[in-house]
């Protein structure tokens, strides 16, 4: 067994803490459908609790299925949206919590690109108004290019926003794409979990909503992107695993 595959042996075994400690939270996802796979099930423990939650999506989700006619980008835009609406109120949260940055999918600006400092600035003003207690981001190594590039966004606006909130990370695709030299990176993080032993029907439920992900419902781009089975598994089990270090 590699090393990441035994880390995700071992999550069943790790500290589980409470979502109180969180307080108000702030879910970053990439992409509509990374909020529930990453951290669904504490989002609807959080919302049993009463604890507020707000969700920032940040690319408009329509690189999906590029080859489609059935379904071409603006018109996939709006079905994402619709689904992550509807995701969001399965785990308990709110329409009116949610932001769609809609920024274009694959192409969330990196560090030295034009639009980065401009959506560093939206998103500062977004939590100067929400002032989270926890954000929580996808984990900073995640091998894909808009995850990467949102957990530098996300850094770099919580460096500049006057309330400093926990930085809370959550993994998608780093055990089907990870690589043995991510552990460096990992063992020296804190890692701990959720027990949404309560919320994962919920989860689950939730990640249904996102049809155009899970399903074959577009059915007219051969290229098109699927959440297989084997990599929902990775998700469908009753603890969330969560990194986290200090923002350098």
């Amino acid at each position: 067994m590699d090393q990441i595959s035994e880390l995700h042996s071992h999550i069943g075994k790790m500290k589980s803490v409470n979502v109180e400690e969180f307080g108000s939270s702030l879910i970053v996802a990439p992409h509509p459908d990374d909020e529930t796979l990453g951290c669904g099930g504490t989002v609807a423990l959080m919302r049993k609790n009463g604890i507020p939650v707000h969700f920032l999506f940040i690319s408009d989700g329509s690189m999906s299925h590029p080859n489609s006619k059935k379904y071409p980008a603006k018109k996939l835009t709006k079905v994402r949206e619709k689904e992550a609406k509807e995701a969001v109120l399965t785990l308990g949260g709110e329409v009116d919590h949610m932001e769609f940055l809609r920024l274009k999918d694959t192409q969330v600006p990196h560090e030295n690109d034009n639009q980065f400092q401009e959506t560093v600035d939206k998103i500062v003003k977004i939590m100067d108004d929400l002032k989270p207690q926890t954000v929580f981001v996808p984990w900073q190594k995640d091998p894909h290019r808009d995850h990467q590039a949102t957990w530098k966004i996300m850094s770099e606006a919580v460096n500049q926003t006057k309330t400093k909130p926990r930085f809370i990370e959550y993994p998608i695709w780093l055990w089907e794409l990870g690589n043995p030299e991510d552990m460096e990176l990992l063992d020296r993080m804190k890692k701990f979990t959720v027990n949404i032993e309560d919320t994962l029907e919920m989860k689950n439920k939730a990640l249904a909503a996102h049809t155009s992900q899970v399903t074959h419902m577009i059915d007219d781009d051969p290229e098109g992107f699927m959440l297989t089975p084997e990599v929902i598994a990775h998700f469908d089990i009753p603890r969330e695993l969560f990194f986290e270090s200090a923002i350098k």
